[in-house]
């Protein structure tokens, strides 16, 4: 029998998902996290499940993880001090950035501090053409005492980004070695490898974000391994990346900068899978956890990946799930501003001492006290199995912070928390369909995370979306699409050609450069030979400054290229409205995916049981368009299939709780998916 553990590190529960191999998921658990030390609630929730589950340690084959640790550094300020050695001239490109101003009308907002302070970006001698070649050569020895400079500064990490180092890479390689001799405890990342693409301030920010968090990555990651070994299981961690694939542990601390969505990608995994399983390949994902709400479009059962986001006002470049997230979650924090106005979030209460009804001495009302001041979650139903809600604390805080400020009873306080919350959560799913021409009607929703069931129903309504799929065990879900990542590693190259056959061998000859990369990259992973390589490529018309993501079928010849340059009008129809197949069209980007299939031979989850029984007790629920009303509470474990039950309801689960509208249907499908329809 082999076992798989999927481990998610999040801001409030760390949760765990045990799965075998032959039967499926067998247990789940949550834990409260450490954000000091996210490692001892790893193993502290590790522990509890294998001696519930009497699993040997050894017996443990897979250990997937997705961790929000880089995550937390950047959003926090906590990532280590770096150095940075850049072309003469260069070293204000991170704070000049595009020379956009975050808001178009408003003078006043600061920009995002550098990761980089000013006085910690030196200048070396150096020049290359934007084809490569040397215009000056390196001047080691000024490029010394730089880094005499820098380790008088103490950074703990230096970043190398130089002016077109993604044509040429030596200049950057050799100062490398320079830092290895002069500073061998202090590692340092290459613009050329992290992201070797054109457009320097995109690649000097990833550049000097990997840096800055190899030390916090290296440090996590060796304690967490050293704990999983000390714990006796075998398999080494291997940790979920942006791009929804997994990764070695040692890779992930080297280049810590394609792990910073690692945590909600995991998600969107388990969601496509338990969906596509269920015949459902058209899904909106929508994670909402105790911080952040995470959501994600789905056609086709494909999972969307693009080549750049933002993190903390800062660009990130490379392969990530697109996912669209907004500062609301269980724990989010309700306040009144200066204006009389009720705002929620964006910060959050966290693990400690987290929402009033934690009673851990948390005085500010979250949206989790909310939800418990008008019964959606009471003391009956303990949170993630053990962490008993207290009532008058969650009704006192609201009472204090929003009630007595907005002149209004506590109830009606709670139901404003949840409506402005609601606001929230439909702008973000709209960002992800309407305003991308997409209509969110034609999809089914698939909540997840803590407190996603809790909203799901409601969010749906307002969207006109009339079925909802809520997995088994949607409050691990992440931790359940650790286990079922592939292996996967995407390369990028620029390759500015025409996309004709004069420029054929230009783009052979990138392609044979990205496999070589690919090959060696495989080959430390151990799995060398084993790797299925998808093609990509990135096209635009001549005279345009962006381009569009186009799949390459198999290698480039005179026919497929003329397939993916049809494609490629297509795409542009559709995205912009209009086409020029006139126009000359160029390539900028090749890009090519490795990926190893993961052995994903065990069921979804344990089928459903036939029968079912009643609800197993009542109680006073706030319905927006009812009031008040007595509102039966079924165990979801009894819950079996060939029941259609009628809303308003509250299923109860151990790591999730799920709201029934009424004028709304639910059951149970032959996979254990809770399905939430609407009737009206």
């Amino acid at each position: 029998m082999a076992w798989r553990l999927g481990v998610d590190t999040g801001g409030t529960f760390t949760d765990v998902a045990l799965v075998d191999e032959t039967r499926g998921l067998v247990a789940v658990c949550k834990v409260p996290s450490n954000r000091l030390d996210p490692s001892a609630a790893i193993l502290r929730g590790i522990t509890q499940i294998l001696d519930e589950c009497g699993v040997s340690a050894d017996g443990v084959g897979f250990l997937g993880h997705g961790t929000t640790v880089a995550t937390n550094a950047v959003l926090e300020g906590t990532t280590a001090p770096v150095g940075m050695l850049t072309t003469r001239g260069m070293r204000d490109v991170l704070e000049l950035a595009r020379q956009r101003r975050p808001h178009l009308y408003d003078m006043d907002v600061p920009k995002p501090d550098p990761v980089v302070p000013r006085h910690l970006r030196l200048e070396v001698p150096e020049r290359l053409a934007a084809d490569g070649s040397v215009v000056r050569r390196l001047d080691l020895a000024v490029a010394q005492a730089q880094l005499a400079r820098l380790a008088e500064a103490g950074v703990e990490a230096i970043a190398v980004c130089l002016l077109h180092s993604y044509a040429n890479s030596d200049h950057e390689r050799q100062l490398r070695e320079l830092v290895q001799t002069v500073l061998p405890d202090v590692p340092a990342s290459l613009s050329s490898e992290v992201h070797p693409e054109f457009r320097e301030h995109g690649r000097f920010s990833t550049t000097v974000l990997n840096a800055a968090l190899v030390p916090v990555m290296r440090r996590y990651l060796g304690r967490l391994s050293a704990a999983v070994h000390t714990r006796g299981i075998p398999s080494p961690v291997r940790v979920i990346q942006s791009n929804g694939g997994v990764m070695s542990a040692d890779a992930a601390a080297e280049y810590p900068v394609s792990t910073l969505f690692s945590g909600p990608s995991a998600g969107v995994l388990g969601a496509v899978q338990l969906a596509r399983a269920a015949g459902e390949e058209d899904i909106i994902t929508f994670d909402m956890g105790g911080t952040s709400t995470d959501v994600c479009l789905i056609r086709g059962g494909q999972v969307p990946v693009v080549h750049e986001r933002e993190i903390a006002g800062k660009p990130v470049l490379g392969a990530m799930v697109d996912i669209h997230s907004v500062g609301s979650g269980g724990g989010s924090i309700a306040w009144v501003d200066d204006g009389g106005l009720l705002k929620v979030g964006p910060r959050s209460a966290g693990a400690a001492p987290g929402p009033a009804c934690y009673g851990r001495g948390g005085t500010v009302p979250t949206v989790t006290d909310a939800n418990v001041v008008l019964g959606y979650l009471h003391p009956d139903s303990p949170l993630a199995g053990s962490l008993q809600v207290d009532v008058p604390a969650a009704r006192d805080a609201l009472a204090t912070r929003v009630g007595d400020p907005l002149g209004v009873d506590v109830d009606t306080a709670a139901h404003g928390v949840l409506r402005v919350l609601q606001a929230s959560l439909v702008r973000a799913v709209r960002a992800i369909s309407v305003e991308r021409g997409t209509d969110p009607r034609d999809f089914t929703l698939v909540p997840f995370g803590g407190a996603g069931p809790l909203h799901a129903a409601q969010l749906a309504r307002e969207l006109g979306i009339r079925k909802v799929l809520v997995p088994p065990s949607p409050g691990i879900l992440c931790a359940y699409g650790a286990l079922s990542a592939d292996l996967r590693a995407d390369f990028g190259a620029t390759c500015l050609t025409t996309a004709t056959t004069d420029g054929l061998a230009e783009l052979k000859a990138a392609f044979a450069a990205l496999e070589v990369r690919a090959r060696e990259w495989l080959s430390r992973e151990g799995v060398a030979g084993q790797a299925a390589l998808e093609r990509g490529v990135e096209l635009r018309y001549a005279r345009q400054n962006y381009q569009l993501a186009v799949p390459m079928p198999g290698e480039p010849d005179d026919s497929v290229l003329t397939s993916v340059v049809d494609r490629f009008h297509q795409l542009h129809e559709q995205t912009y409205g209009y086409a020029a197949p006139s126009e000359p069209v160029h390539v900028v980007t090749v890009r090519l995916t490795a990926v190893v299939p993961t052995s994903r031979s065990w069921p979804s989850t344990p089928p459903a049981q036939a029968g079912g029984a009643g609800p197993v007790g009542s109680r006073r629920v706030f319905f927006e368009d009812e009031g008040w009303v007595d509102c039966p509470v079924y165990d979801r474990a009894t819950l079996g299939t060939r029941q259609v039950l009628h809303g308003p309801a509250v299923v109860a689960q151990l790591d999730a709780t799920t709201v029934v509208l009424p004028a709304q249907t639910f059951r149970v499908d032959d996979a254990a998916n809770l399905i939430i329809e609407d009737v009206r």
